[in-house]
């Protein structure tokens, strides 16, 4: 008997856990953006770098598995034949692994359709991929801090270029 009740409270136990961890997020994050392309050839970027940032929304379905879908604005990007603009939706398969304590570890890969805004040669949209990994502390059940990398891979306006994006945010599970 003891035996039973004491599967029956680690069954409980277990889901209450996945409750807690499941449901819906929402989240924002504000970071430095990279980017390296295949066409710059001899005229070096005067400022691969740029402030980036993203909005998203998410929903876990277990505790270590959840989608998510947001916006990321990439920044601008200057050279010497005009500067180029970076942005787009996303969505993610993220995975969630605790290491305890508070903080898990964060995987991600993702469709991106992204597009580049250039002031000389037009703007195009592509889709390609999208990679990430991060580390999330949770202050209570409902608010935790990220710190992630995200490569971004644009195949538009002839080029192929990746954005790395270094970021800090918050997210709040409902």
């Amino acid at each position: 008997m003891k035996k039973i009740a004491n599967a029956l409270v680690c069954v409980s136990l277990l889901g209450a856990a996945a409750a807690q961890a499941e449901g819906l997020s929402i989240g924002g994050s504000l970071g430095n953006s990279r980017v390296q392309s295949d066409n710059l050839g001899s005229a070096a970027t005067v400022d691969r770098s740029s402030t980036g940032g993203k909005l998203y929304g998410g929903y876990a379905f277990t505790p270590n598995f959840g989608l998510e879908a947001g916006y990321a604005r990439l920044g601008k990007f200057s050279n010497s034949a005009g500067d180029v603009k970076a942005d787009g939706f996303y969505a993610d398969a993220v995975g969630t692994f605790p290491l305890g304590n508070g903080f898990s570890a964060l995987g991600r890969v993702g469709l991106f359709n992204g597009k580049l805004d250039s002031s000389t040669a037009g703007s195009d949209r592509g889709t390609s991929y999208k990679v990430g990994a991060g580390v999330q502390y949770d202050f209570d059940k409902q608010l935790g801090v990220r710190g992630e990398w995200e490569r971004y891979r644009f195949d538009a306006l002839g080029s192929k270029s990746n954005a790395d994006m270094y970021s800090v945010g918050l997210n709040y599970k409902f």
